[in-house]
């Protein structure tokens, strides 16, 4: 302070770079495990995206389960994680097995995707669950009425969540409702290819400009949980239809959605083989990571096709 007046300066705080590797065990959950490990929200958000596909995280995962994550991270001199950059690979293991991605960039695309460890890509063509970070309440099949008071069938899977957190397009598609629809509430519906289609209810408001004719695509924004129509709290209900009739969306099981060959998974092995060697060298660092390593999958330097 000078003359009554306050002097600023500017100070650099010295960053280290370095490609980290997580390999743990899940404690009280893959959220607070990750962070106490280094990662931050950003990873933890992308390996949720990553295998929402075929993962459900409230039934599948389990403490003492194995979660695996490979980051560019920049620290401060107290080894406290500054930023983040690339999230180079992500590997889990749970009760539907040991499943592990690498991110990758096909000749031609605009943007990186995640593929498995032959060239398969981690996208399905509907998401099993397009909100993060809820639990499941209620699943398909019969049920007694939460307001009703007696046993009906349950034609949808509800998410509990705060009012408010996002609500993403399952697959691409062309949206066909928008707007108040009875009981449900808020309500959006979503055509897809093949003779599906998804719905979406007791929405709190939709996603900005969003109307019927418009397209979207797998993983915006739609809209936004809430506890409109009939329902008991905040929540989504949502719904697989295939032809017209819903399906259980948990059980779903559709294809992949793409597959690299020729010179494109060419260049994914080399790219594969870079992020593993890279893998190798932090797991030989200590036992328990080489463990952990080998706990998780993906494919060892020198090894696959």
């Amino acid at each position: 302070m000078t003359g009554g007046g306050f002097a600023a300066r500017e100070l650099l705080m010295p960053l280290t770079f370095e490609m980290a590797r997580i390999a743990a065990p899940i404690e009280r959950s893959l959220y607070a495990s990750a962070l106490q490990h280094g990662a931050t929200d950003r990873e933890v958000a992308a390996l949720a995206d990553v295998f929402s596909y075929d993962v459900d995280f409230q039934r599948d995962v389990r403490p003492g389960d194995m979660f695996e994550l490979v980051f560019e991270r920049f620290y401060d001199d107290e080894g406290n994680t500054v930023r983040t950059g690339e999230l180079l690979f992500v590997g889990l293991e749970s009760s539907r097995g040991s499943r592990a991605f690498y991110l990758f960039l096909a000749p031609g695309d605009s943007r990186p995707d995640w593929y498995d460890a032959e060239g398969r890509s981690a996208r399905r063509f509907l998401m099993k669950t397009p909100i993060n970070g809820a639990r499941l309440s209620s699943g398909f099949g019969m049920r007694r009425h939460p307001i009703l008071g007696y046993s009906r069938m349950h034609r949808g899977t509800d998410f509990a969540a705060p009012t408010g957190t996002e609500i993403l397009a399952a697959g691409d598609g062309t949206v066909v409702r928008a707007g108040p629809y009875g009981s449900y509430g808020n309500y959006v519906r979503v055509r897809h290819a093949n003779g599906y289609e998804t719905a979406y209810a007791h929405l709190s408001r939709f996603a900005r400009g969003l109307r019927p004719g418009m397209r979207v695509r797998q993983g915006q924004v739609i809209g936004y949980v809430g506890t409109t129509g009939r329902s008991t709290g905040p929540h989504l209900h949502y719904e697989v239809l295939r032809r017209g009739q819903q399906i259980n969306p948990m059980t779903l099981r559709l294809a992949n959605g793409r597959n690299l060959e020729g010179r494109q998974l060419e260049l994914f092995q080399i790219e594969r083989s870079r992020i593993d060697t890279m893998r190798q060298v932090r797991a030989s660092e200590t036992p328990a990571q080489e463990a952990a390593m080998r706990a998780v999958g993906g494919t060892p330097p020198g090894g696959g096709r």
